[in-house]
Formats: structure tokens, sequence, C-alpha cells
């Protein structure tokens, strides 16, 4: 166990190699070297983490802006909500990149997917200033916000059925480029984070009274599942041409993620939808 201050320093100076070695990426000791050092700034956070985070607290609540984040849970969620519309941005920004480099259709239509995320997440966060500025309290915010969740869930359902028909549209017609090492790295880092980030976040939405946050919640779950499944289309396409393995992985996997995005759109629209009606009747 090392003190916070030190652990401090040596996940600093990990969490900076990390992008040189992702854009940098080739089989040579630095970067192996370099590799090693991140696993082990990976452990320092686990064996140090209580430690390290009473130094961060620290520091947090000497910054008014996190100190507020840090005591008003409103206030957190909110920004966690715009956080989410900038890391979907930035990987708005990646999927046409990568898109435009391999001429890749799944790239393309991950782009447009990461579009239509941001757009959604746009509309819930400005209903929510919306309906505070109103000052809408009470039963009548309730449904206000319940009629919000009930559009996330109908655009869930909506965007489900396109991203399904495309991820099919790929898998038949075996449309599968070489990545290089640097773009598999990176979406296995945004992969892991967000279905981490994801999970973590799904055990918490029904704790919280707001609709809309939870339906920015149960949208990081949705997003973190496709991160996975991104990851793994990505991975299979490093086997040989015609690999009856990845075209069974990839049609079994993606069925799995059509039919649990399926089922949690179908739940928010049903329960929300009773709620309304409970409420208007």
């Amino acid at each position: 166990v090392i003190s916070a201050i030190p652990a401090l320093v040596i996940v600093t100076i990990a969490i900076l190699l990390l992008p040189i070695v992702i854009v940098t990426f080739e089989w040579s000791l630095f970067h192996i070297l370099s590799i090693l050092y991140i696993i082990y700034g990976i452990a320092v956070v686990v064996v140090n983490r209580k430690g390290i985070l009473n130094v961060l607290k620290r520091i947090g609540h000497a910054i008014p802006l996190i100190d507020r984040m840090m005591n008003e849970k409103n206030f957190r969620f909110r920004i966690f909500m715009y956080w989410g519309t900038f890391i979907s941005f930035l990987m708005l920004i990646f999927y046409i990149i990568a898109c435009y480099v391999y001429d890749s259709f799944w790239f393309g239509a991950l782009a447009g997917y990461n579009l239509i995320i941001m757009i959604i997440r746009v509309v819930m966060s400005r209903q929510d200033f919306y309906y505070k500025r109103k000052g809408y309290t009470g039963e009548k915010l309730h449904l206000k916000q319940l009629k919000t969740f009930r559009w996330v869930g109908v655009s869930i359902l909506l965007l489900n059925v396109v991203i399904g028909g495309m991820g099919l549209l790929m898998t038949f017609e075996n449309q599968y480029f070489p990545y290089n090492a640097a773009l598999i790295m990176s979406i296995a880092i945004f992969a892991i984070y967000r279905f981490v980030t994801g999970i973590s976040n799904a055990k918490k939405f029904s704790e919280n009274k707001n609709k809309i946050f939870s339906a920015s919640k149960i949208l990081d779950m949705i997003i973190g599942i496709m991160a996975m499944y991104t990851l793994q289309t990505t991975l299979l396409s490093l086997l040989p041409d015609n690999h009856k393995g990845r075209f069974y992985a990839n049609l079994i996997v993606g069925i799995v993620v059509f039919f649990i995005s399926l089922v949690i759109g179908i739940h928010m629209v049903s329960t929300s939808t009773k709620e309304i009606y409970n409420i208007e009747k």
C-alpha cells in the first residue's frame, strides 16, 4: 500500500501515458513497458482507492463547482447528463473519422447512432432545464418528466430497429475491415468505460424520482452494452475472411443486444404510459 499522494502521482503518469501508447502503438520495448506501467497504475488505484478518494475529496471541496457537485445530488446528475452529451459528441467525431479512413459502413452507422444519442441527450437536458425554469413542482413536474421518459423509450425502440438492421446487413454481407492496433485499443477503452459506467448507473436509476435522470441512466446502460458489441465486432475483424465463428458470434450477440434494448424500451414506454394514465384520469 502506497500513501495517497505518491499513488496519485503514479496514476496521473499512467493516465498521461495512455493516449501516447494508443496513438503510437507498436510492439516495442517502450510500449510494452508503458502498458505494464499502466496496469501497475490500475493496481495502485485498486489498492489505494480510499486514500486517493480522500485526497481528491479535499481538492474537490476547495473548488466551488466540484464542491457543489459533491453536495447537491440533482446538480451532479445534470452535470453527468451534459458530460454524457459531450462524450457522445466526441465518439461521433471519432466514428466519422474512422468511417472516412476505413470506408466502413459499420463505422458510418455508429456515427449516426451516436448523433441520434447526442440529440436525445440534448432534448432531455433542454426539457429538464425548461421544467426547472418554469418552476414546475409536485404532480405536474412528475407528469412532464414521465412524458419525457416515455419519449426516450420510444426513441430507443426506433433506434434499436435501425441499428439492428444495420448490424444484420453488416453480418450477412460480411462487411469487415482490417483495423490497426491504435483503433482497436481506442474502441476497447471506450467500450469498457461505457459498459462499467452504464451498469453502475443502471443500479442507481430507480433511486432517483426525477424520471429524466432515470432515462439518462438507462440510456447510459444501453450505450454501454452497444459499446461492448462494437468492441466485439472490431476484434472479430482480426479473424480470417469467411470465418464461421465471426459470423455466428456477431449474429448471436447482435440478437441478444437487440432484444435487451427492445425489452428496456418497451418497459420504459409501458410503465410511463400507465403512470401517466393514472395521473391524468
